[in-house]
């Protein structure tokens, strides 16, 4: 028996020695097919500009306010997911640009954004979902199978900046008063929105766990606990709720999604943090191996890691070694290659498609503890794409000033 064990060890070394190099040579032309796709899908920009030049609230605001936000006001409807996945976005680098620069325009410019955004509201306009409800939320006719629906992910969405927004004027009053009427009109109605969801919510499975459930939206959520990304979605609007109000029911249920999310994420041998879009029913115990993760695309990952990211600047649920971790899925999984070139995996997948990175500024946070990450993402900006989206650049531009 110990011979035949002894046999069989070796056996099986002989096998991995034999197949290691051929498990090389096929990573490599996987990579190398994902590189052609990659180029194909994001040309090189010829001169390549530097980040001072490329990223300025100059460029912001003639990109993005003026007439720009003028056209973007003119027609804000979420049927399709606009407001949720456009002017959301929008909003959000709005209130990075006032971060960025402490110029109260943005406010100002955020507070045209939020009226334009309730009146789109459906009890403003008067649309009914698929129920026959008429509810005080943003909905969709685009992504259920029964009809239009209500989406906790969009309600995160538009809510967090507008919830942000509410919070900065602390820091600028002449533009809008805290104790005005019309700010506390807007407080009211965007809690209304946080509190539909409150039928969704349930606590556990874990004793200090909480998540959000499907509820009159796609069959296959029904009942299910949502995605990481969406409910990092309405972790963030929470969390800002509660920093606006002191209820500590929303700090709470934030804190509770906070660990659920985190129980969730497969640590890799490499350190690095790896998921899939559907996070686990039960917590990740041990460590896997990057490529044994159905990793989340690039663009719903960094939806996902931006409440950790959030609860990690408070000193919350996550931590600087969190955020390490979050490096690494960088490093060694989106932009494994480097020289710009991004996955859009957060595994580094090349079965992935490209356009799944294509708007990866959430990906800057780590660099925070690890500045490799800045130099990973900023050079697929500066080589790839010539004309950064408004969060892109306002998140750009925050970098820019720092130390490079």
């Amino acid at each position: 028996m110990i011979g035949s064990s002894i046999r069989l060890r070796l056996w099986l070394g002989i096998c991995i020695a034999v197949l290691l190099p051929y498990a090389g040579v096929a990573q490599e032309d996987a990579d190398a097919a994902y590189l052609a796709k990659f180029h194909e899908q994001f040309p090189k920009v010829e001169p390549v500009p530097v980040l001072a030049d490329y990223a300025t609230p100059q460029r912001f605001d003639q990109l993005y306010l003026g007439e720009a936000l003028d056209e973007a006001l003119g027609k804000v409807s979420n049927d399709q997911g606009g407001i949720a996945w456009g002017l959301a976005y929008t909003m959000i680098a709005i209130n990075q640009m006032f971060r960025n620069t402490h110029d109260a325009k943005y406010l100002a410019a955020n507070l045209r954004c939020i009226d334009a955004v309730f009146a789109a509201r459906d009890d403003r306009t008067g649309i009914a979902l698929w129920t026959g409800e008429v509810v005080p939320a943003w909905s969709s006719g685009k992504y259920a199978e029964r009809g239009r629906a209500v989406f906790a992910v969009h309600t995160g969405m538009i809510l967090y900046p507008i919830f942000d927004c509410l919070l900065l004027l602390k820091d600028a009053p002449e533009v809008l008063a805290l104790d005005s009427p019309r700010y506390q009109e807007l407080l009211a109605e965007a809690l209304k929105t946080l509190a539909f969801h409150d039928s969704q919510w349930r606590n556990g499975p874990g004793e200090d766990e909480g998540h959000y459930v499907g509820k009159n939206q796609e069959n296959i959520l029904e009942g299910k606990i949502l995605p990481g990304n969406r409910l990092s979605a309405m972790g963030r609007a929470l969390w800002v709720a509660w920093k606006l109000t002191g209820d500590e029911a929303h700090r709470d249920r934030a804190l509770r999604m906070g660990r659920y999310v985190k129980h969730r994420l497969s640590l890799g041998v490499d350190g690095a943090y790896y998921w899939p879009y559907w996070l686990p029913d039960e917590p990740v115990t041990g460590v896997v191996e990057r490529t044994a993760v159905n990793g989340e695309d690039t663009s719903h990952g960094q939806l996902t890691a931006s409440f950790p990211f959030m609860l990690a600047s408070e000193g919350q649920v996550f931590d600087d070694e969190d955020i390490r971790r979050f490096a690494l899925t960088v490093l060694n999984g989106i932009a494994r290659l480097g020289d710009g070139v991004l996955f859009g995996s957060v595994t580094g997948d090349p079965k992935s498609n490209p356009s799944l990175a294509s708007s990866p500024e959430g990906w800057l946070e780590p660099a925070r503890v690890m500045p490799e990450v800045k130099d990973r993402i900023v050079t697929f900006y500066l080589n790839y794409v010539p004309t950064p989206g408004a969060l892109d650049l306002a998140t750009l531009i925050s970098h820019a000033s720092r130390t490079q």
